[in-house]
């Protein structure tokens, strides 16, 4: 019994690394996106990353994913805020750029303070708790 642990923290460091790459992906994607078709192309982006984050809270246990994916995505947009040596700027300070910058943060913040939703549980056929129509129903499928 003990392997399986080490086989199920592989799984949550494996799930977290490749939400948290999804999270600087759409970074980037939504940076160089987001003033195209003003205001639709913030809206759009805005959407995205939510949608984003929404799945990766909703199919991982924990906040640490979730967490690892708005780091990322508001580090990248962060750093592609700042200019270059030459003096340019993907996320220029004017409404879109605002909007993309402060919604993300303010988007994971909502996603990360939302409670977790407890399922309930089964109880096992034949148990206390189960009644005898439970039973019939699980033995039907």
């Amino acid at each position: 019994m003990p392997e399986h642990r080490p086989v199920a923290l592989l799984a949550r460091i494996g799930s977290t690394a490749l939400a948290a790459f999804g999270g600087a992906v759409l970074g980037v994607i939504g940076s160089f996106t987001h003033q195209s078709l003003p205001p639709l192309g913030v809206i759009l982006a805005l959407v995205t990353a939510a949608l984003l984050l929404i799945g990766v809270r909703a199919t991982t246990r924990g906040r640490l994913p979730t967490a690892a994916t708005a780091l990322l995505l508001g580090g990248v947009a962060g750093w592609l805020a700042l200019p270059s040596a030459s003096g340019s700027v993907i996320i220029p300070a004017n409404l879109p750029g605002y909007a993309w910058s402060f919604g993300i943060v303010f988007i994971a913040l909502i996603v990360l303070a939302w409670p977790a939703v407890q399922r309930p549980r089964q109880a096992a056929p034949g148990s206390i708790t189960s009644s005898a129509e439970e039973d019939k129903d699980r033995t039907a499928l």
